[in-house]
């Protein structure tokens, strides 16, 4: 005759059973559904001259983004108040380039599908190379 419960004989099975259980609240942060920003311009790998580099973000999702919390930086420096930004998206020119490999990342924050009380960051980020002429006067 056997006794006790058959998840106490089997303690791996319990073990899973109680870590899913723990990580389900936090399924429940993760954005479904359409991301929440698209960075439109620029590509990544992009070479970027003098004139500075334009970039371009669409909120793609705009009834979940909370555009007030939009924010660009360069290279980890904070850059945002370059940029003009709606309720449908964001559009500004980067001067100051580093020569070489920089650094644009783009975060925003919006709520999640299955728990519209709680606001998810979602982060766009990649790396442009900055070349000045080589027939620039630089004396």
């Amino acid at each position: 005759m056997r006794s006790g419960p058959r998840l106490a004989r089997r303690p791996g099975l319990l073990l899973l059973l109680a870590a899913c259980a723990g990580l389900f609240p936090l399924a429940l942060l993760a954005p479904i559904g359409s991301p929440l920003l698209r960075l439109e311009a620029p590509r990544a790998g992009e070479v970027v001259g003098p004139i500075g580099l334009e970039v371009m973000v669409r909120f793609t999702d705009v009834e979940r983004v909370a555009p007030e919390t939009f924010r660009v930086l360069l290279n980890g420096a904070d850059v945002t108040e370059s940029f003009t930004t709606g309720e449908n998206g964001s559009v500004g020119r980067l001067h100051s380039l580093l020569d070489g490999e920089n650094r644009v990342r783009a975060e925003v924050f919006g709520r999640s599908r299955l728990a519209p009380w709680i606001l998810v960051e979602e982060v766009r980020e990649i790396s442009v190379m900055h070349r000045r002429p080589l027939d620039l006067d630089r004396g």
